[in-house]
């Protein structure tokens, strides 16, 4: 089984260095390169991630921003915890950093033996089964040319899925910030052919994963219309109206409007667990 792994390094040699050396090891994918704490902890809370490399000194955050990272990382309800390898030029850690039970500390410079040797250790650890994965075709504009891609990912990296102007096509929002656009399963077929139980349809054109919902609000622009709000960005999609009480559902009936003009609100809903056991009230499209 793969090891999926992302590296957290704001030097861009030292990252190379690393991708460079990870590339000698078939069975780890590098999923993403970050070079500030706020980008990389979104792909994390994301899920799916089995190993972190984790520079502890972020020069453009601070001296001990990826520590400060690392107990976030300790904090999340996740299934399955990233294992935590920190990378450092000095020979003695913090001592913070030994809270957080990380699984290695590369000393740089980074060579082989020091990364093959931690990647072993990993390796003998038993991992649980990892979730499938979907794969999505889309069209990108590279030079003013239509290029068609392939891209694989899990339920958990997407954030929504919303069709296009032209009704025969969708884009797939990805919670690191890419969109897959010019996909050309609709809505209704993601729905069907994929097992997406923590989806839901909140309006016609678009369909959101749950899990990272943070809530609701009203929609100044309109008489009765809501939008929801996402944790970690200031995206909002409208509700339809037939779909609000069934949202409500969904997020465990415990959710509190959010004022107009606000677009988060921390600790709106209960724990989404019980998501993967049913379908949700109100999922038909318009």
């Amino acid at each position: 089984m793969n090891l999926r792994v992302i590296i957290v390094e704001d030097r861009p040699r030292a990252q190379n260095v690393l991708k460079k050396l990870l590339w000698l090891h078939p069975d780890v994918e590098i999923v993403g390169v970050f070079e500030d704490t706020a980008t990389a902890s979104k792909q994390i809370e994301a899920g799916n991630i089995d190993v972190v490399f984790l520079d502890i000194e972020i020069e453009t955050e601070g001296k001990l921003a990826g520590l400060d990272l690392a107990l976030r990382i300790d904090r999340l309800d996740l299934p399955r915890l990233p294992k935590l390898v920190f990378t450092t030029a000095h020979k003695e850690p913090a001592l913070s950093a030994h809270q957080v039970r990380p699984y290695g500390y590369l000393l740089k410079p980074l060579d082989d033996a020091k990364v093959a040797q931690v990647l072993e250790k990993i390796r003998k650890i038993p991992m649980p089964l990892a979730p499938p994965l979907i794969k999505i075709d889309y069209i990108a504009i590279i030079n003013g040319e239509r290029v068609r891609g392939t891209k694989y990912v899990t339920e958990d990296e997407i954030l929504y899925i919303q069709t296009n102007y032209d009704g025969k096509t969708v884009k797939v929002q990805l919670v690191n910030g890419d969109i897959l656009d010019g996909n050309s399963i609709t809505l209704k077929e993601w729905q069907n052919n994929y097992d997406l139980p923590n989806f839901m349809r909140i309006h016609k054109s678009q369909l959101v994963n749950l899990k990272h919902v943070n809530g609701y609000k009203r929609n100044p622009n309109t008489v009765e219309g809501h939008n929801i709000t996402f944790r970690g960005c200031t995206t909002e999609l409208p509700v339809s109206k037939s779909q609000l009480d069934g949202l409500r559902k969904a997020l465990g009936g415990s959710v509190i409007e959010l004022p107009t003009g606000k677009s988060h609100l921390d600790g709106l809903h209960k724990t989404l667990g019980s998501l993967g056991t049913s379908k949700k009230d109100g999922q038909e499209s318009d």
